[in-house]
């Protein structure tokens, strides 16, 4: 084997496959919230597929950025450590490629807030994953809310300038996803608890999820009632809201993930399509 042919089995072992993350929630909050934020603007423009290169860009490093937090102190093989970072500078790269024409060409420092902001949800997201909690209730929630700041982001870039309405597009994407978290967390902790015979973490798991979708059934209403949203907002809650009554009624532990997962993608797909209309 000649000595280039070598440099390049060994460069391909190091590099190996791109590291994907395989959080198929957090690709569904992150588009929906894309899309969500363009449909309001109403309009698609170059800057627009720069951002969406931004985003995807971040989204796959947070496949290798996680690795390295889970590793923090343990001491993997020198192979896997130059391949998780190969990745991480690849995707990083990749983003400020696609950033980089945003600020230099179009002049848009108001993504500066945008970016400040995102910063502190992913300090956040790594202090959980750090712990090992990124898993936990709270760590979900801190990512959820992090991944619909794309929302406002998105419109922000759409229409050239931050609006008020960015503000309220991130709290209605935060409010729907929250409860896409409360949802199928207490799904899989009643298959769980069933099996292990353990209820009192699934009716902790229904507590919880009750509460909040009745939270939501009441904050809805009020904000509509004070003129912030208007009342067909309320539509675009009602499949979710009919989904967790439906699902804290259920008693059989048996439960399909890939089903519970297309499921969800179709409920944000309604949730994007009615905001987009009422906003």
């Amino acid at each position: 084997m000649s000595p280039a042919v070598a440099r390049g089995v060994v460069g391909e072992r190091t590099i190996g496959r791109p590291i994907v993350p395989r959080e198929h929630g957090a690709w569904a909050v992150l588009y929906g919230a894309f899309l969500a934020g363009i449909g309001v603007a109403g309009r698609v423009t170059l800057p627009v597929i720069l951002l969406l290169g931004v985003v995807t860009c971040l989204a796959f490093a947070n496949g290798p950025l996680v690795l390295i937090l889970r590793s923090a102190g343990s001491r993997a093989p020198s192979t896997e450590r130059g391949r998780v970072f190969f990745w991480l500078v690849a995707y990083a790269t990749g983003a400020v490629m696609c950033l980089a024409p945003l600020l230099a060409l179009y002049h848009m420092t108001f993504l500066f807030p945008f970016a400040m902001t995102a910063a502190c949800f992913l300090i956040l997201r790594a202090f959980f994953v750090w712990q090992g909690d990124d898993r936990s209730l709270p760590g979900e929630l801190i990512g959820t809310a992090g991944l619909a700041l794309v929302g406002p982001t998105a419109h922000a870039v759409a229409v050239n300038g931050a609006q008020p309405i960015g503000a309220l597009l991130w709290l209605l994407l935060t409010l729907y996803f929250a409860g896409g978290v409360f949802y199928v967390r207490m799904r899989i902790r009643l298959m769980s608890a069933r099996r292990k015979g353990a209820p009192t973490v699934s009716n902790r798991a229904r507590w919880s999820c009750g509460v909040y979708h009745v939270f939501l059934l009441v904050l809805i209403p009020a904000l509509a009632a004070v003129n912030v949203v208007p009342w067909a907002v309320l539509l675009a809650f009602a499949p979710a809201l009919w989904r967790a009554a439906v699902g804290l009624r259920r008693q059989d532990a048996a439960l399909n993930v890939r089903r519970l997962g297309w499921s969800e993608v179709g409920l944000t797909v309604a949730f994007v399509l009615i905001l987009v209309v009422s906003l």
